[in-house]
């Protein structure tokens, strides 16, 4: 698959709330993210802890993603989320963009960027 069809699937995806696909068929196992504040996470376990750490910490209440925006063997989605953090109680809207690297036909790097 070209950067650009793994990004539609990505994004079909996540706007049906079907992120186990995302995660089983589309990432390579080795995968790299690193987010805005500059934390990496190397490898589909890191991945599940930072998911499971999400859903811990956050209610997201709805989200949608726009894209993809190909470009080579990368592509771009912006994501717009309404959540609240569970701790404080705290709801807002969160935007960020992800650019992900397809190597293979698998997603071998993602990175967010997002107002800190």
């Amino acid at each position: 698959m070209t950067a650009h069809e793994v990004g539609q699937q990505l994004v079909e995806h996540f706007n049906k709330g079907e992120f186990g696909p995302i995660y089983q068929n589309l990432y390579s196992n080795d995968i790299l993210s690193v987010e805005a504040d500059g934390k990496e996470y190397k490898g589909m376990d890191a991945i599940n802890a930072k998911n499971e750490w999400w859903e811990q910490t956050m209610v997201t209440h709805s989200g949608n993603a726009k894209g993809p925006f190909p470009h080579g063997d990368q592509f771009a989605v912006i994501y717009n989320m309404d959540v609240t953090e569970k701790e404080s109680g705290t709801r807002f809207v969160m935007e960020e963009v992800g650019v992900y690297t397809v190597k293979d036909g698998r997603i071998t790097e993602e990175r967010f960027f997002y107002s800190m």
